[in-house]
């Protein structure tokens, strides 16, 4: 049972964070991504005018405040939506596999090893297993199967 559960659990990680990247490339759209990157541009600059006493740039930027903050208001709400979305899809998942897992010991630590919310007395449980495997698989998926913007400067 405890190695079948190391592989099951790595499976439902890769699926969760597949399912994760889908629904965040059905809600947000290139335009808001693009919308992101003009946010954080103009946060950047703004930051910086504002580090170098800059007023003639922050007063322009001033101008801009307004749109900027629509779109932030915009992209914020899509992020909570997916974020929502996730959670519920998470807590159903770790629902059912902690009750059919409970706290089994999946894995042993080398000796000497601790790792916060991972392991105990040397000992990796589901939840620790889950976030090690989650976390894993998630950043390669999300890096590769994301939307792709270049940047305006690119063009």
């Amino acid at each position: 049972m405890v190695e079948s559960a190391v592989f099951e659990i790595l499976g439902f990680s890769v699926i969760l964070s597949l399912i994760s990247t889908g629904l965040r490339r059905v809600i947000l759209t290139k335009a808001d991504m693009i919308a992101m990157q003009e946010v954080t541009k103009f946060n950047r600059e703004l930051m910086k005018a504002l580090r170098e006493k800059d007023m003639k740039t922050v007063e322009k930027l001033e101008k801009k405040k307004e749109y900027v903050q629509k779109m932030q208001a915009k992209i914020f709400g899509k992020n909570m939506i997916l974020m929502l979305i996730s959670m519920v899809i998470f807590f159903t998942f770790f629902f059912f596999a902690n009750a059919f897992y409970g706290q089994t010991p999946i894995l042993s630590t080398p000796q000497g090893i601790e790792l916060p919310f991972i392991s105990s007395n040397g000992r990796i449980g589901f939840f620790g297993w889950y976030l090690l495997t989650f976390f894993a698989v998630n950043l390669p998926i999300n890096k590769y199967l994301s939307l792709k913007i270049s940047s305006p400067a690119a063009k």
